[in-house]
């Protein structure tokens, strides 16, 4: 059953990163591990979607959520460009170039939708199984 859901677009400028983590953290009512991954993810796709894509060019990105009593979904969109998101090859060192090994980590499910004119990372947490480890 559907308990909540929200969209809402942010200007594609750095501190709109932040924005876009109060936004999608204030729906979650659930004050255990759902909140603090999603917090964590919803910063990493944000970030790549200003660094990455049209929508840190003066564009927007969008970020939507739903949260069902057992699924939390959350989708971030951006303005698009010529490659998606994509693992990179990193040195240990380096400080870029793992967001994708964390969805990996941390998601139960997770994806890269769209093309050149838009891409949506998305992410799915199982809220029954997060219950269930508590």
């Amino acid at each position: 059953m559907l308990e909540a859901q929200g969209r809402r677009e942010f200007s594609g400028h750095a501190d709109q990163v932040a924005a876009a983590r109060r936004f999608v953290v204030s729906a979650i009512n659930d004050p255990g591990p759902a909140r603090d991954v999603s917090r964590l993810l919803v910063s990493e796709a944000a970030t790549n979607a200003v660094l990455h894509s049209a929508s840190g060019d003066g564009g927007t990105f969008s970020v939507r959520y739903l949260v069902s009593d057992h699924l939390l979904r959350i989708e971030v969109h951006d303005g698009g460009g010529p490659t998606g998101p994509r693992r990179r090859v990193h040195h240990l060192e380096s400080m870029t170039g793992r967001g994708l090994d964390l969805f990996d980590a941390l998601s139960d499910r997770w994806g890269v939708d769209g093309g050149p004119e838009g891409w949506t990372v998305w992410f799915e947490l199982d809220l029954a199984r997060e219950e269930a480890r508590r």
